[in-house]
């Protein structure tokens, strides 16, 4: 297995990069001002050139777009070039017919080369990882076979890796490579680090190629072989709060009452089927009769995990998305207290309910449901929120600062339901919250250091 010629990373066209740098650091420049200036201190010429800049990049016809979005590409404007040339040897001058016939060379060249180096290669695309979490970092095997003789040039893989950090330049090249031998079946690994949950690759996936003078990109189609699922990040907690079950288990957290499991609670006789490994010999010596140790039991709990997914409360503030961030902090509480043995109910939207069982496999159906949520663009009533599935002995509602002023009018809450509130705007602790994380610091140490001073005021107080 080799890689020559790999240039892997979220990275655009070198030409068109060095054109916005160029473009985004004079604009930074021209907002720069001196440290010892005030900043209302703005001078006409600055003011003008501004408003200069602004109309010139305005675009004043959108309708027209479509007609004229073929100039955007460079074969666009040698076809222009072409047409002038000809009209130029037909009514001016003979010297139109060089120009001419040497740009429609040009043109010639550069969509049939890509075109035919295209038809001779066959793409699969498989990752060594069927699932991963957010920030993780995964390895993407690119197995290309060439049936000519010939090298091809210029490969690059586009769509499907960088759908959330396309710009304006619709460039989505996730990787090039630079040369493929003839006759020859090469394997390309290159490391992969989603940002964002979800199934990789999200759309259509083309290999294109638009060597030797990239006017025009012939493209592919990429087999997939295989996608992998990228879960929602989840931050690691490590307490639960105290709260009462009745649904007894072999696994979960002890309760003080009597069972064969935890710590000693008391002694009591022996009773038919108890295990000689909880006779308490000193005492059975003393009054003569067996007596057992008296232990602890596991109770399974029931908790609702509500993830509120109404579009209309959600936003972007300026270190997350609101949305994304309530789903890795649903997921996190799911999986923290599945670890803990509890009955959990994961609910996204109204009427979508998904029990995670004590099984492994449940907790990753779970997290793929949530990897591959898209929320409903339906508004969602306060009622349905709140009402939940049922009446569990716990009910943790994820939601934002905008929801919790029509929680306020709802008087049926009931004294088991929690809400975990994402502030958007820094507006301070809401009274109705239990957890309040302020969206614009960070959310990760926010929600676990308040987390376990929730834990440990809930076992305070008991």
């Amino acid at each position: 297995m080799g890689n020559p010629g790999l240039w892997a990373g979220h990275r655009k066209h070198m030409r068109t990069g060095t054109i916005l740098c160029a473009l985004l650091a004079n604009h930074s420049y021209d907002q720069m001002s001196p440290s010892n200036s005030t900043s209302d201190s703005i001078s006409p010429a600055t003011s003008l050139s501004k408003r200069l800049f602004s109309i010139a990049n305005r675009n004043y016809f959108p309708w027209a777009d479509r007609y004229v979005y073929w100039l955007k590409q460079p074969i666009g404007w040698l076809i222009v070039g072409a047409f002038a040339a000809l009209l130029i040897g037909v009514f001016l001058a003979p010297q139109g017919w060089v120009m001419f016939a040497a740009l429609t060379t040009l043109i010639a060249i550069g969509v049939v080369w890509p075109w035919v180096s295209m038809r001779g290669i066959t793409c699969q695309m498989s990752f060594k990882r069927r699932r991963a979490t957010e920030g993780d970092t995964v390895q993407v095997i690119l197995r290309i076979r060439n049936i000519y003789p010939w090298p091809v040039w210029g490969l690059a893989v586009e769509g499907g890796f960088l759908a959330e950090h396309v710009t304006d330049t619709d460039d989505s090249t996730a990787v090039a490579l630079a040369r493929i031998p003839g006759w020859s079946t090469n394997e390309f690994v290159w490391d992969f680090e989603p940002t964002r949950r979800g199934q990789y690759p999200t759309s259509k996936t083309d290999v294109s190629n638009a060597f030797p003078f990239g006017i025009w990109s012939a493209k592919k189609s990429i087999d997939v072989v295989s996608r992998i699922i990228v879960w929602p990040l989840t931050v690691k907690l490590s307490s639960i709060p105290l709260v009462g079950g009745n649904e007894f288990s072999s696994a979960g957290v002890m309760m003080d009452r009597a069972g064969h499991e935890g710590d000693i609670l008391a002694v009591r006789p022996y009773r038919q089927g108890d295990s000689l490994r909880d006779v308490h010999w000193a005492q059975t010596a003393r009054h003569n009769r067996f007596i057992v140790y008296e232990r602890q039991s596991a109770a399974r709990r029931d908790i609702e995990v509500v993830i509120d997914t109404d579009p209309t409360i959600h936003e972007d503030c300026a270190q997350s998305n609101s949305l994304e961030w309530g789903i890795r902090v649903g997921a996190s509480l799911i999986r923290e207290f599945h670890q803990h043995g509890w009955n959990v109910t994961c609910t996204v939207q109204p009427q979508k309910h998904s029990n995670v069982g004590p099984q492994r496999s449940r907790l990753e159906s779970t997290l793929d449901r949530l990897a591959t949520l898209v929320p409903d663009e339906a508004t969602i009533p306060i009622e349905s929120l709140v009402n939940g599935k049922a009446k569990p002995t716990f009910r943790i509602i994820v939601t934002t600062a905008a929801r919790m002023e029509q929680v306020s009018s709802q008087s049926d809450l009931g004294s088991a339901t929690r809400f975990v509130v994402l502030d958007t705007q820094s507006t301070g602790e809401h009274r109705s919250a239990w957890l309040n994380i302020n969206c614009n610091e960070d959310i990760a140490s926010q929600l676990r250091k308040e987390w376990e001073r929730r834990c440990h005021d809930t076992w305070s107080a008991n």
